[in-house]
């Protein structure tokens, strides 16, 4: 009799297991100790659905994406850097967003990031972007009040001026002489902010020598008058060392000047705006991607499952273990968190009028002009007009080869 239990037993748990959907997720945020904490709740939630999670590295994990994908051999869903979203929606590997799950989403913050071409191809999840830090006691011995930092461009030259006046100290800390840095923590995003952009709308023309892009090179100019112009680890040293006044940067140095700088007196406040009514708080938005490649046929699953991670509360989970990523759900300044860590609420409110770069696959090859635009403004102090026409024709020549 007991023998036959067990096999009753067995069986039962036989159809139990094959008659649940599974899931493979391939991401790179958690490994297998946080992924067990996330999904403990959606397995209790949706027992029928089993999910394989596997984590990848940004080393390889995008060649890892690609040569699935080819292989006919997808997860059902993958987390995607949100500047990969053209590069993929372009080779139509990616389902759509469900209607109900589009007008779910559409509103939040990194929405912008996952459209191509006016359709949408992935859900935001977790977001970082650039805030502005300011050394207190720097703005004190200036004269500067530190309760209001500053929130307009020409507050933000004219504190400059005055910090960088005071002996071995400079105003502000600009990015240059390396990649990536010199237009993602702020010469794109004040380009932005000025309601300029490097390519048109149509992803076809390029826009870098536009009038607003041009008072934003003479601002970006001036500005570098009262700048530290170097790296931006360096910048960050010399943050913490109490040597500049000013630095656009991203949540992690939270962590940074905690660790190395513990007794630095300091601030964040949104990164200033153009002194015009349309101007923005503009920023750069970074972001995790949750898609859904056309090969899955497990959409419904698949759906469940993005919609539980999407929720506030679970997607905390991951920022509690790596702040400087955030939800993409407003609801979640909301959790007790961010009362005692105020300085990364400045980064989620940021959020708001953060914007990706646009979502074009030249995308790679246009960041480089960029660098190189940067230098040429504020290492070599070029003319603007000469420096915007001549990159302005590369840009161009760049987005006729990939043809959009």
């Amino acid at each position: 009799m007991l023998r036959k239990f067990f096999i009753f037993v067995i069986l039962v748990l036989v159809v139990i297991s094959f008659g649940k959907t599974k899931l493979t997720f391939w991401q790179f945020m958690m490994d297998d100790a946080l992924a067990k904490e996330v999904l403990s709740g959606f397995s209790k939630e949706f027992p029928d659905i089993e999910v394989e999670v596997v984590q990848l590295s940004w080393s390889t994990g995008f060649d890892k994406i690609v040569t699935a994908i080819a292989a006919g051999a997808a997860p059902d869903v993958v987390e995607l850097g949100n500047t990969w979203i053209a590069n993929f929606a372009s080779e139509g590997v990616l389902s759509e967003l469900h209607p109900e799950d589009l007008e779910k989403y559409r509103d939040f913050p990194g929405m912008n990031s996952t459209e191509y071409m006016g359709k949408y191809y992935g859900y935001p999840w977790l977001l970082g972007t650039r805030a502005m830090f300011y050394n207190v006691d720097l703005m004190m011995k200036a004269g500067l009040d530190p309760d209001r930092p500053p929130q307009t461009w020409s507050e933000l030259l004219e504190a400059a001026r005055k910090i960088s006046e005071l002996p071995d100290v400079y105003g502000i800390g600009l990015p240059a002489g390396e990649v990536y840095s010199p237009w993602q923590e702020w010469f794109l995003l004040a380009i932005w902010g000025n309601g300029g952009n490097v390519i048109s709308k149509d992803l076809k023309k390029a826009t870098l020598n536009s009038q607003q892009n041009r008072d934003t090179a003479r601002f970006y100019q001036e500005l570098s008058k009262y700048a530290l112009k170097s790296k931006q680890k360096d910048l960050g040293d010399a943050f913490g060392e109490g040597r500049v006044g000013f630095l656009v940067s991203g949540a992690w140095s939270i962590g940074t000047l905690a660790q190395s700088y513990p007794n630095l007196n300091y601030g964040v406040c949104l990164i200033p705006k153009p002194d015009k009514p349309d101007g923005i708080h503009a920023s750069f938005l970074g972001g995790e991607i949750l898609a859904v490649p056309s090969q899955t046929k497990n959409v419904d699953a698949a759906r469940k499952f993005i919609n539980y991670l999407m929720r506030p509360e679970i997607a905390m989970i991951i920022t509690k273990h790596y702040p400087g990523v955030y939800p993409a759900d407003p609801k979640a300044s909301s959790d007790p968190w961010f009362e005692d860590n105020p300085l990364h609420l400045v980064f989620f409110e940021q959020l708001k009028t953060a914007f990706p770069v646009p979502p074009t696959p030249a995308w790679p090859k246009i960041e480089d002009v960029l660098t190189n635009v940067v230098d040429d403004l504020i290492i070599s102090y070029k003319d603007v007009d000469e420096v915007l026409n001549f990159y302005n024709t590369e840009i161009q020549r760049i987005l006729d080869e990939v043809g959009m």
